[in-house]
């Protein structure tokens, strides 16, 4: 109830033994053990022993205590108007959700749990009574908005820090709760938020597992865990002067490339037109090439066939003085995709497609010098 997951343990009759994994209370206010017979067999009379995996209890004591702390530090941080809207609690693991109007900052969320960890070694003492209602409002106990509540009810108080009319298992002293941790914060609806926590035994092994992975990567860059930020700070700047390196080697390389591919160019009309296939090239390598031969060369018209694997792409450039005569890199790039089964499209100046069948690649180029021609009246 109230969000709080079922405890688990064993029923058994002798060697009869049924392992119950969910406890729920129906309407009628009976409680309904789920689980799984896994020797024997029950009879309605049996007379059965019961035990509660208590580690699991303990860890869901620390949860559903953190949650408490959490609320009132919530309301300290953010103000009154925070409200639970729901929460969950398992074994050492709890999501609460609350009323806010806004994404809580990063520092907000420091405060929160600073507060939390502050009453948790503050080792507040846990006292839970029964009274009637009107006590436990004049005691300043928090109800949740809108539950039903009898006249006699059960009270949490932690230290007086915390008071809140609640149902569930708690610890004794809140120094049993061990470290507590918040691991997100997010949106659920419109004016709900949702934090998401851990304590105890979990909390430990993720912060073990953290510190291995930890380990792990200085070990790959041989540093020790403590030089790791600086040792990666000094392989980033390795890297990146590596990448500068070779695109000055990759720039000469293509500004080669163009020089060749201006050399085997057509004059057709007074335009210099080339058409050639490029392998194993990206899409953007291809417009880099096309931007230079466009910028070396005012009055080109370029179209390359890039081939990576199965996949065929095709770029057309055209110079300024190509454009002021009336050549579209757009209106050229459509045709020749169009004889590769494929389409494309883009601007006066560059233009890009695809074709699906890579042997026609020759025939959709060759058809370029006809569409030059065509459009100067040639």
């Amino acid at each position: 109830m109230g969000g709080q997951t079922a405890d688990q343990g064993i029923i058994k009759n002798g060697e009869n033994i049924f392992r119950v994994t969910d406890v729920q209370k129906n309407k009628g206010g009976k409680y309904l053990h789920s689980g799984t017979v896994i020797t024997g067999g029950f009879s309605v009379g049996d007379k059965v022993e019961t035990t509660l995996d208590v580690e699991r209890r303990n860890a869901i004591r620390r949860a559903h205590s953190a949650t408490h702390l959490l609320q009132k530090a919530l309301q300290n941080v953010l103000g009154d108007h925070v409200h639970q809207a729901g929460s969950y609690v398992e074994a050492d693991y709890l999501r609460f959700d609350f009323t806010h109007f806004s994404a809580v900052t990063p520092d907000e969320l420091r405060q929160v749990a600073t507060q939390v960890n502050d009453e948790i070694l503050s080792g507040l003492n846990v006292d839970i009574q029964e009274m009637p209602i009107d006590q436990a409002r004049e005691k300043g106990a928090m109800a949740l908005f809108g539950e039903k509540y009898g006249d006699v009810v059960r009270v949490v108080d932690m230290g007086g820090w915390s008071i809140e009319l609640c149902g569930g298992t708690h610890v004794d002293n809140t120094a049993k709760i061990g470290p507590f941790r918040i691991v997100s914060e997010s949106s659920i609806a419109s004016g709900v938020r949702r934090i998401e926590a851990v304590t105890g035994k979990l909390y430990l092994t993720q912060v073990e597992d953290s510190y291995h992975l930890l380990a792990r990567s200085a070990a790959l860059v041989k540093a020790q865990p403590a030089e790791l930020a600086e040792k990666l700070t000094d392989v980033l700047q390795n890297v990146k002067t590596l990448r500068q390196n070779l695109d000055k080697v990759q720039d000469q390389l293509m500004s080669g490339e163009v020089e060749r591919f201006l050399f085997a160019a057509k004059n057709i009309g007074g335009l210099k037109v080339l058409t050639t296939t490029i392998p194993n090239v990206g899409t953007d390598d291809l417009r880099r090439m096309g931007d230079k031969i466009r910028d070396k060369e005012p009055d080109c018209v370029a179209v390359f066939a890039g081939i990576n694997g199965e996949k065929l792409t095709f770029l057309a450039v055209c110079g300024k003085e190509a454009v002021a005569k009336g050549i579209k890199a757009g209106d050229i790039i459509k045709e020749v995709c169009a004889v590769a089964g494929g389409h494309g499209g883009g601007k006066a100046e560059s233009a890009m497609g695809g074709g699906k069948d890579i042997l026609m690649t020759d025939n959709a180029l060759a058809i370029v010098d006809d569409i030059v021609a065509r459009k100067l009246g040639i």
